[in-house]
């Protein structure tokens, strides 16, 4: 969890934005509402671990933007083309981590990608099933399943404690032999 002098500093700065001036009466003000803020509301512990690893989470947003806009010239193109639209289909995609925090960021990045749209949450053993728009074929099918599954690694890379990341690296080195 983030100390808590972290905290005040950060809801000074926001105090002191939303004024629009520095002066020592605003920073006092700034630090005892800061205080009281969070004696009456304080923080909940959460009930996972991460960490934020810089080069992959700046890795991590890089691929999800190119993601983003690369889905959404493939939906652009499928709803004005002059063809009939693809069929679509649900998929069934497992996930390797147990961390719902994991879990539930990778379903986020995954569901705002244009193109696909997460039906439902597998919690008892994480799974995603997602509303897959292109489904001519197989081969689209198991994209959009690699998709997810580069995008999980990417999101474990990024945020998941050491122990677990080297976990997710040995299980995957052991599929892919």
């Amino acid at each position: 969890m983030m100390p808590r002098w972290r905290i005040v500093v950060g809801l000074t700065a926001i105090w002191l934005l939303l004024w629009g001036a520095i002066t020592p009466t605003l920073v006092v003000g700034g630090v005892l509402t800061s205080v009281l803020v969070l004696m009456l509301f304080p923080f909940p512990q959460a009930p996972w671990r991460w960490t934020l690893r810089p080069w992959p989470t700046l890795t991590m947003l890089l691929r999800f933007v190119v993601d983003l806009v690369r889905a959404s010239v493939q939906v652009s193109w499928l709803a004005v083309r002059p063809a009939a639209p693809p069929p679509s289909a649900v998929v069934r995609v497992p996930l390797e981590t147990r961390n719902e925090l994991l879990v539930t960021v990778t379903a986020e990045l995954v569901s705002l990608v244009p193109g696909s749209l997460l039906v439902e949450l597998d919690p008892e053993q994480p799974a995603l099933y997602l509303h897959v728009l292109d489904a001519r074929s197989p081969e689209h099918l198991d994209r959009a399943v690699a998709s997810v599954h580069e995008q999980e690694r990417r999101v474990v890379e990024a945020m998941a404690p050491k122990d677990e990341r080297d976990a997710y690296r040995r299980l995957a080195q052991e599929v892919s032999r």
